[in-house]
């Protein structure tokens, strides 16, 4: 996978510098299809790990609440810091701090959610 990854990035190295000779507006296109790219890649590849996830949850009769929680803060960590990168390429630095900050909020918001249903966890154990 990350022998892939590096191809296309060379590839897309290669093609943007290539390009911008011409017509510098198309190195940002081909900078955002690289990014898609490379995140289809990597989230196809993750779906196998997701679902060896949910069998051992389902295995252990725990909440699937828990995982999905967890894996949407994942997933927002990612694509925030893609987009913000993606901003900062661009000469958007200050979007892409917004971005950051955004999703930094949300974060913490799935956090109570993850708190309270480990809270829901702990006090079921300890009242039987």
């Amino acid at each position: 996978m990350l022998a892939k990854i590096i191809f296309i990035a060379v590839i897309t190295v290669i093609l943007g510098i290539t390009i911008s000779n011409f017509n510098k507006e198309f190195k940002v296109y081909i900078t955002i299809i690289f990014g898609i790219l490379v995140m289809y890649m990597l989230f196809t590849e993750l779906k196998e790990y997701i679902q060896e996830f949910v069998n051992i949850f389902t295995k252990y009769n725990i909440k699937t609440e828990y995982f999905t929680t967890i894996l949407k803060i994942v997933g927002i960590a990612y694509i925030c810091d893609f987009i913000s990168l993606l901003c900062k390429d661009l000469s958007y630095e200050s979007v892409g701090k917004k971005v950051e900050m955004a999703g930094k909020l949300i974060i913490l918001i799935y956090s109570i959610d993850v708190i309270r249903l480990f809270l829901d966890q702990v006090l079921l154990l300890v009242n039987g």
